[in-house]
């Protein structure tokens, strides 16, 4: 007898769950939300850098690809979503038709709808290579929208924010991973060094080339960082040595602020 009761006493709390299970409440919000997805191991608010400078000058436009995730029922057809530009810092803001083309553009337009059936889909901003952007970069910071399809979800998914230029520009894995594992602090002249370093063999200094050795931090090859490392070092020591040979003073950053020279360019690694 005392088995049995101790049988019942273990099976109680399966049938309560059974019984909560029958008491939960079924989705039934009206509401579809939209999100950003974000890549794995970033912040929602990086920002995207976007550059023209490494591509000739006859190309023009540039796509910036993006990807959003319903939140609510998937239908049976597709439905459009909106987007919308919002000033984003003090800096320069991009400006409609002149840096991208206009989000309601019939050459765009029809890429902004969730297929039916799903509840992802990429879609495009396409950049356009105004010649201001060789002066200085703008800020396009693009929002998810309202519409009778869609309004937004979590607060924090709701941003995208690119920043576009025909100068060089901070490549967005050029980042602490980067930084620590072979190429040192970012300065401008060291990038464009890396560029001419890195001209012979067809490579650009990209986003490409960072995200392929560290866009993943749990998988970075450091035997491949490590030749990169010892590739730039030998290239700036000859290239010092034939500056000082011109009478020329090592290579420099240009001077911050308040500073009468800038800093030696110089790679490092495991430094924090």
């Amino acid at each position: 007898m005392k088995k049995i009761n101790k049988y019942i006493l273990w099976l109680l709390p399966v049938f309560g769950l059974f019984a909560c299970e029958d008491e939960m409440g079924v989705y039934n919000s009206p509401e579809n939300r939209l999100n950003f997805i974000y890549e794995p191991f970033t912040m929602a608010d990086t920002v995207i850098p976007r550059t023209f400078v490494y591509d000739v000058e006859t190309r023009v436009f540039d796509t910036v690809w993006l990807e959003v995730e319903t939140m609510g029922y998937v239908e049976d057809h597709e439905r459009s979503f909106a987007l919308e530009q919002v000033k984003k810092g003090e800096g320069e803001q991009a400006v409609v038709g002149k840096h991208y083309i206009a989000f309601d553009d019939p050459l765009v337009a029809d890429y902004y709808k969730i297929p039916a059936g799903k509840n992802t889909v990429r879609f495009p901003i396409i950049l356009k290579r105004d010649p201001s952007l060789k002066q200085q970069e703008v800020t396009l910071c693009v929002q998810i929208g309202h519409n009778e399809n869609f309004i937004p979800g979590y607060e924090k998914y709701q941003k995208k924010i690119i920043r576009v230029a025909d100068i060089l520009m901070q490549p967005k894995y050029w980042d602490f991973y980067a930084s620590y594992y072979f190429a040192g602090k970012y300065g401008k002249v060291k990038h464009q060094f890396m560029i001419d370093a890195t001209a012979d063999l067809g490579i650009k200094m990209n986003d490409d080339f960072f995200y392929s050795l560290v866009g993943d931090p749990s998988s970075v090859d450091m035997g491949m960082t490590d030749y990169w490392f010892y590739f730039f070092t030998r290239k700036l020591a000859a290239e010092n040595e034939a500056r000082a040979a011109r009478g020329e003073e090592p290579l420099r950053e240009a001077p911050e602020p308040g500073e009468t020279e800038g800093a030696l360019v110089r790679f490092t690694r495991y430094e924090r």
